[in-house]
């Protein structure tokens, strides 16, 4: 572990790799100490309860790889890449549902915690459970003002259009369409999917074409498989809000960036991504 003093006279820490030593970026202290201050007025971020529930309640210490790394405790990047400084906060008209695998609350891969963070009044997050769901979870679902709608991937909509229904188009009646997202690997989605008899009767949402899958991190068989926070920001486009899917998309793919740079323990360069979130804050 190496540990340094930083231009404005603020201890930092990062550890060692075999390939290159990591940097501290200039400054980046002291933009998360700002955070710090700030951070008293966000929203409570739902992912982030659900992720302290979770780790109270593991019996073993869950190790992603990297586990060497010293991590941010919010976002989970090294902290030299810490994405909080660029984290927007925003209001929708829509709601999510993030349902989510047990293992993936603790990954740092995870893109769902990204849409918390955007829209942290907006989301809400549960464990699933195949027989015991969650009473919260089920008045979310049983709410009269609210379109809940399932979102998959294309062939298990093909799958499900025998018994349920398939929504492409959304209807301007003053209900708040409220998407719920199969939070995890893409065969414990389609396990969470197909088990869960208590969803079966809400339809699947049809998404609008994608420009092209942009997650980094992990890779799929299927080219039209997406991250959870690629497939939110379609929601949100296609619910008529691409001004905030756009800022979903651009800090998807800032966590992109950063995500790579703590693989390679470098730190990332700022770019246009930074500068476009920057001016939300």
């Amino acid at each position: 572990m190496v540990i340094f003093i930083d231009q404005f006279g603020l201890r930092g820490f990062c550890t060692e790799s075999r390939l290159k030593p990591c940097v501290k970026m200039p400054g980046s202290l002291f933009r998360e100490n700002n955070l710090l201050l700030m951070s008293a007025v966000r929203p409570l971020n739902p992912f982030l309860v659900l992720r302290d529930k979770r780790l109270a309640e593991a019996t073993r210490e869950f190790l992603a790889r990297g586990k060497s790394v010293i991590r941010c405790k919010d976002c989970s990047l090294a902290t030299y890449a810490c994405i909080c400084s660029w984290r927007p906060t925003l209001e929708s008209q829509s709601e999510f549902i993030l349902l989510m695998h047990r293992d993936e609350v603790l990954k740092p891969t995870n893109t769902g915690r990204l849409i918390a963070d955007v829209l942290p009044t907006r989301t809400h997050a549960f464990c699933w459970s195949r027989t015991e769901p969650d009473e919260a979870l089920l008045a979310l679902l049983s709410d009269p003002r609210r379109r809940c709608l399932i979102v998959f991937p294309e062939e298990a909509n093909e799958v499900a259009a025998t018994s349920r229904g398939l929504v492409a188009t959304l209807p301007d009646d003053g209900k708040i369409n409220t998407f719920v997202l199969l939070d995890g690997t893409w065969k414990q989605s389609g396990r969470m999917f197909h088990l869960s008899r208590w969803l079966d009767n809400y339809p699947c949402v049809i998404l609008p074409e994608a420009d092209g899958r942009g997650y980094a991190v992990r890779k799929s068989h299927q080219d039209h498989y997406l991250s959870t926070a690629e497939a939110a920001a379609l929601c949100l486009q296609m619910a008529n809000e691409p001004l905030i899917a756009e800022v979903l998309r651009d800090y998807f793919q800032l966590f992109n960036v950063h995500y790579l740079a703590t693989r390679a323990c470098v730190p990332p360069q700022p770019g246009e991504l930074h500068a476009r979130l920057a001016q939300l804050l």
